[in-house]
């Protein structure tokens, strides 16, 4: 049994007020008699110094007491746990997000969510409807509205959750086209609570079904490679979602061979970093996993995947008259060899993965991937500006991270650029770095910098290298594929059609003619397409969904849920039958103090004679 307002005990302080009329003396009025030989008690009792007396058992004092409990624990409001009576249209919206994997419900909230809504299907009415909904990024319907068991049992098995975070917002309006708002219609969801702040908004009859009850939890965070003078390095961090502080064993491993391990604490809602160096320059997969922890339970965030792209040699060919802020820009680089060179040639073979033209005229391989740096551009040019005061720039992966307000430029030129060539960097003046990707196949990739940067100050800015380094990633990729750095489970990456792809539990498989590959298991993808061999890998990287405390203060449609809430029960009040009862007890309690005690007493004295 459990209190709603807890808050109105503290009206049984009442009981003292009561207690103490009981204790002061009465105070009788004066009156003349014949004689005080039958009157020697009262004149006692008028002498006493003190106003209180013993306190002595009446009936009419426990009945006063009794029936202040009674009301008070009324408006305590208690209330009884009881199996839910539902409606025969029921509605069942299963969370289906990462942190439903979480273990502290072994074997799972997910499974133990399952648990209870196979029992709801098996003891419903055999006339009752119900139809059921499941909740992950996508929400879609597992089971029409229907009545058969069996049915429901199947559609319920094939569910399984995602690696991904819950869309409420979607999953509300789903369940408001299956007819959630209608007072016919019931809905019943269960979940953990997790950011589900939108069941707010759910309409008509709804109530909630609480998963889980631990918060601990600890998470790899980040997992970065960095290789330098032929070193290469990692940054590890391990976050504590939890809400106590933990001591976690972590280990790396460069391939299939163990390098370091090392025990770390962290603070709760904390980082801990762990810097390693001397790792294998020719590792080619780093993995980051936590081997125990005080308190974990949660497993998808235990282990962190890092590829070293680095080990991938791209071919640069620099055709310059001498740059040697340029050269230099380039060199630094990881994964890059260049060769400087004057002219090209018809040997030239093999042709490179990116050529940097730098003031020459040039003829160059179809379909080849540049960066055009002024001189004599590839594209009509229709005069200079000097208007060259930074303006705007557009987002692209280009201009990431680039500030470009403290570069000066003397003088850059304006050409008659195709469409797909596009703007990135622009002056007062016009365009001063450009990007895009020819579809005709004439070019490759083209960044394209309308100026010398022997007429500008460039070289000398930070913004130099950060955009040189952006435009060789940009225009020709370690892995010769636009694969992104981080990988979320779930995302599409593109591959070329018809090349050979192992999953990371050792399935294989061809990519499909659409070149989309699915990543929905976590770990590390390898791929060959002709003589290129690649791999990539998908993290669990969610602190969001890593923090795996139940929503405390959980509203679904109108009514609050409480986070004790573990089955499909309803609250059933009591206070009805306590102010039924006090009415009860005010009813006898006046009917001894008009006329019952004393007829009591006569009664009870006779029995006795």
């Amino acid at each position: 049994m459990s209190l709603i307002n807890p808050l109105a005990l503290v009206f049984a302080a009442l009981a003292i007020p009561i207690l103490l009329l009981y204790l002061l003396k009465p105070r009788r009025r004066e009156q003349v008699v014949s004689s005080t030989l039958l009157w020697q008690q009262v004149a006692l009792e008028r002498e006493a110094r003190t106003p209180w007396q013993r306190l002595r058992v009446n009936p009419l004092l426990l009945l006063q007491l009794a029936t202040l409990a009674v009301l008070v624990f009324a408006l305590a409001r208690p209330f009884m746990l009881a199996p839910a009576s539902l409606s025969n249209r029921i509605l069942v919206m299963l969370d289906a997000s990462a942190s439903m994997q979480a273990q502290d419900e072994p074997p799972s909230r997910f499974e133990a969510a399952r648990a209870r809504i196979r029992d709801l299907i098996r003891s419903k009415p055999a006339s009752s409807e119900v139809a059921l909904i499941l909740v992950d990024s996508a929400p879609r319907a597992l089971s029409a509205p229907t009545a058969d068991a069996a049915a429901l049992l199947q559609a319920l098995e094939e569910a399984t959750p995602s690696l991904s975070a819950a869309n409420w917002s979607a999953a509300v309006a789903l369940a408001i086209a299956f007819g959630a708002g209608n007072p016919e219609v019931e809905t019943v969801v269960f979940t953990d609570g997790a950011h589900a702040d939108d069941l707010g908004a759910l309409p008509g009859r709804a109530r909630a079904v609480i998963l889980g009850s631990q918060s601990e939890n600890l998470a790899l965070s980040l997992l970065a490679l960095r290789l330098g003078e032929s070193r290469l390095s990692a940054l590890v961090r391990l976050t504590n979602t939890g809400t106590r502080a933990q001591r976690a064993l972590v280990a790396v491993r460069a391939d299939d061979r163990l390098v370091d391990a090392r025990r770390l604490s962290v603070p709760p809602q904390r980082d801990q970093d762990w810097a390693l160096g001397e790792l294998p320059s020719e590792a080619q997969v780093v993995t980051a996993e936590i081997r125990e922890a005080d308190a974990d339970y949660f497993a998808l965030d235990n282990a962190l995947y890092a590829v070293n792209t680095a080990t991938v040699e791209r071919k640069v060919a620099l055709l310059s008259p001498g740059n040697l802020f340029l050269e230099q820009a380039l060199s630094l680089l990881p994964g890059i060899r260049v060769a400087r060179v004057l002219t090209l040639t018809a040997q030239a073979e093999p042709p490179a993965d990116l050529y940097v033209v730098d003031g020459l005229t040039a003829s160059l391989p179809s379909g080849a991937h540049v960066l055009w740096i002024g001189g004599s551009l590839p594209f009509t040019v229709t005069g200079n500006f000097t208007d060259t005061v930074y303006a705007r720039t557009t987002p692209h992966p280009v201009a990431r991270a680039v500030d470009w307000r403290m570069v000066n430029v003397q003088a850059a030129q304006q050409i008659e650029r195709p469409a797909w060539l596009r703007p990135i960097i622009q002056a007062r003046g016009g365009a001063l770095v450009l990007a895009g990707e020819d579809p005709s196949k004439r070019w490759g990739r083209v960044v394209l910098l309308t100026f010398d940067l022997r007429r500008s100050d460039l070289p000398l800015q930070v913004a130099f290298p950060i955009l040189v380094a952006n435009a060789v990633d940009w225009l020709a990729p370690p892995l010769g594929f636009d694969i992104p750095a981080v990988i979320a489970p779930g995302e599409g990456v593109r591959l070329p059609a018809g090349a050979q792809l192992v999953f990371p539990n050792g399935e294989a498989t061809l990519v499909p003619e659409s070149g989309v590959v699915q990543t929905a298991q976590l770990g590390v993808y390898r791929f060959t397409s002709g003589e290129r061999r690649g791999a990539f890998a998908v993290n669990f990287v969610n602190l969001k969904e890593s923090q795996l405390r139940p929503n405390p203060s959980l509203s679904v449609g109108k009514d609050p849920v409480s986070a004790t809430d573990r089955q499909l029960t309803e609250q059933r009040e009591l206070w009805r039958l306590l102010a039924i009862a006090a009415l009860a007890l005010l009813v006898v309690e006046w009917w001894v103090y008009q006329r019952g005690l004393p007829d009591l007493r006569r009664k009870l004295g006779r029995k006795r004679a």
